[in-house]
C-alpha cells in the first residue's frame, strides 16, 4: 500500500497457516480491492513452491515479482522497476537486497559488476540472485514452474530454468528489498542441520534431472561437474547416489564416463582423494 506505483495487484496465498492470517488479511480485501487471498488448493504440493505456482496462476498482471512474507520492498521498487523494464526493452530486471535486521553483507553475493547474469555463471554461483531481486514479464516464465518435490533451493532451480532462455535483462544497482533474518527461517534451520550438504546436493541433481533434456552438451558437462563436486563434499553422498551419478557420467561421456567414474570412486574410497578424476570431467 505503500508503494508509490500503483497499478499492482498483490496476491497472497496461504499454505495452510495456522494463525490469525485469514482475519489479517481479509481487513486489506475489504479496504483494497487489489490485494487477493487464497488457499493453495490440494493439487498443488505444501510448502511454498506450491503456494508460488497457484499464485501465479491466478495472476492477471502483466509482470511478475515474487515476494516472501518475511521481506519488505522499499516505498519506490515497483515504480523503479516499471520504469526500467519498459525504457530499457527488457525481459526481466534485477535489483539488490539486504538484512534490515541483521549486519550480514549480501553485496558480494550479488558481483554483478563482474559478471554478467546468464545460465553460466548462475548455474556455478559466481553470481547469485534471491526471489525478491527478478521483475520479469510474465509471458517470459508462463511454462516455467517451482518444482513443488524440492524443499530447499528453489528460488536456485526457478531462476536456472528461466536463465537458460532469457539474457535480456536490466540491473537496478539499488536496494529495493529489505530481508528479515530470523531463527525460524528455513535456510537457517539448514544450516543448523548435520543434512544441510545432502540437501543442496539433492537441489541441484533435481534441478540437473529435471532439466537434463534441454540442456547442450557444454552445459550438462558443466551442471555435471557442478553436481559432482557437491556429492564429493561427503562420501556417504556420493556413494548413496553412485549410481546415479555413473548413470548421468555414462549418458554424458561415454565409455569414458564409465571408466573415469569407476576410477574415481574407486580412489575416494580407498584413498579418500578424487581431484585427479573429478578433474577428467570438467
Amino acid at each position: 500500500m505503500a508503494q508509490t506505483y500503483q497499478n499492482w495487484e498483490c496476491i497472497v496465498v496461504d499454505d495452510g497457516s495456522s494463525d490469525n492470517t485469514d482475519e489479517l488479511i481479509e481487513e486489506y480485501t475489504k479496504k483494497d480491492s487489489r490485494f487477493k487471498y487464497y488457499h493453495r488448493p490440494k493439487e498443488h504440493l505444501p510448502g511454498g513452491n506450491g503456494a508460488r505456482n497457484y499464485g501465479f496462476k491466478m495472476s492477471r498482471g502483466e509482470y511478475v515479482n515474487w515476494f516472501d512474507s518475511d521481506d519488505l520492498m522499499v516505498a519506490e521498487k515497483l515504480e523503479l522497476k516499471v520504469k526500467a523494464i519498459l525504457e530499457n526493452e527488457v525481459d526481466f530486471v534485477v535489483s539488490k537486497t539486504k538484512y534490515f535486521n541483521s549486519t550480514k553483507d549480501l553485496e558480494k553475493y550479488y558481483n554483478f559488476q563482474n559478471f554478467e547474469i546468464n545460465f553460466e555463471n548462475f548455474l556455478l554461483q559466481k553470481i547469485n540472485l534471491l526471489t525478491p531481486d527478478i521483475f520479469v514479464s510474465k509471458n517470459k516464465i508462463v511454462r516455467i514452474k517451482y518444482n513443488e518435490l524440492i524443499k530447499s533451493g528453489q528460488e536456485y532451480n526457478f531462476i536456472l530454468k528461466f536463465l537458460m532462455n532469457s539474457r535480456n535483462y536490466y540491473v537496478i544497482d539499488k536496494v529495493l528489498t529489505l530481508r528479515r533474518e530470523h531463527e525460524n527461517s528455513i535456510q537457517k534451520k539448514y544450516r543448523k542441520n548435520s543434512n544441510r550438504k545432502f540437501s543442496i546436493f539433492m537441489s541441484h541433481f533435481l534441478s540437473f534431472d529435471e532439466i537434463y533434456d534441454k540442456l547442450s552438451l557444454r552445459r550438462k558437462k558443466m551442471f555435471f561437474y557442478r553436481v559432482l563436486t557437491l556429492s564429493l563434499r561427503d562420501k556417504d553422498i556420493f556413494f548413496k547416489n553412485y549410481f546415479k551419478l555413473q548413470k548421468k557420467s555414462t549418458k554424458i561421456y561415454g565409455y569414458q564416463g564409465i571408466v573415469f567414474f569407476f576410477l574415481l570412486g574407486f580412489s575416494f574410497y580407498v584413498f579418500n582423494k578424487s581431484h585427479y578424476f573429478k578433474a577428467k570431467f570438467k
